[in-house]
């Protein structure tokens, strides 16, 4: 039985940021241009879809043509020192991100945040509405994955046979003890190679996602390169597997 839902246009935001050590920084929050980049997908999203198509779409939100304002938020410190927090009340998640990632808008992310020393290296986060109430109702992670899998294949710009799936898991949030559903998977497509990483979950009737992604060097990639390319992917394991959502992920 298919379900629908429409996907609402956030109201403007109300900023707050509270930074509470020095290796943490203020978040920039100001409209901010950004030119296209490799991995790009001109994709038209429908304002109402079904269930299995929810999923399916994943891989695509972060280049929606979707308008949604960035969250009231705070940037805190890190259990680590390397890594600080994003927890957003309003929509109901905590991220922790690399120091240093810069907060900037696009349509279709309810976050975005770009490392500025790798311009393709980022980390998204979307928030939407749904009418179930849990991550068995879409499918297992199995069914998931291929679901998510055959969609990254099918885009023009992945090459015969550019997907591969490195890793399928189960958790629960550290916090809230929501289900996820994680992934992370290989692509090779016409405007480069990329490792992604996705976490999702659904809780009180809201589907998350976090989507985070490296671009890989090619053949002739150095050795300082393919250090930094694995160095960066390390980090946004860690940020799949730390993402959390629902009231207790942002109490204080």
């Amino acid at each position: 039985m298919a379900h629908s839902f429409a996907i609402p246009v956030l109201p403007g935001p109300t900023v707050a940021l509270q930074n509470t050590a020095s290796t943490c920084r203020r978040l920039a929050h100001r409209r901010v241009q950004i030119a296209g980049k490799p991995g790009d997908d001109n994709v038209a999203i429908p304002t109402a879809f079904s269930r299995r198509d929810a999923i399916v779409l994943t891989s695509a939100w972060l280049s929606a043509g979707i308008a949604v304002s960035a969250p009231a938020a705070f940037a805190v410190e890190s259990s680590q020192p390397d890594f600080a927090v994003f927890a957003d009340p309003k929509n109901l998640f905590r991220l922790e991100y690399p120091v240093g990632w810069q907060e900037v808008n696009k349509a279709g992310a309810t976050l975005l945040l770009r490392d500025p020393t790798q311009k393709y290296s980022q980390i998204g986060v979307t928030v939407s509405p749904v009418k179930i109430a849990s991550l068995a109702e879409f499918g297992s992670v199995r069914d998931i994955g291929e679901k998510l899998t055959r969609a990254e294949a099918a885009k023009e710009s992945t090459v015969p046979g550019g997907v591969t799936l490195v890793s399928e898991g189960e958790r629960v949030g550290p916090a809230s003890g929501t289900t996820f559903y994680e992934y992370e998977y290989r692509l090779v497509t016409t405007r480069g190679n990329k490792r992604v990483f996705n976490a999702v979950a659904v809780e009180n009737n809201v589907l998350y996602i976090m989507n985070a992604q490296v671009f890989e060097k090619g053949d002739d990639a150095t050795a300082d390169e393919v250090a930094a390319v694995a160095s960066v992917s390390s980090a946004l394991r860690r940020v799949m597997r730390a993402f959390d959502v629902g009231r207790e992920s942002v109490a204080s």
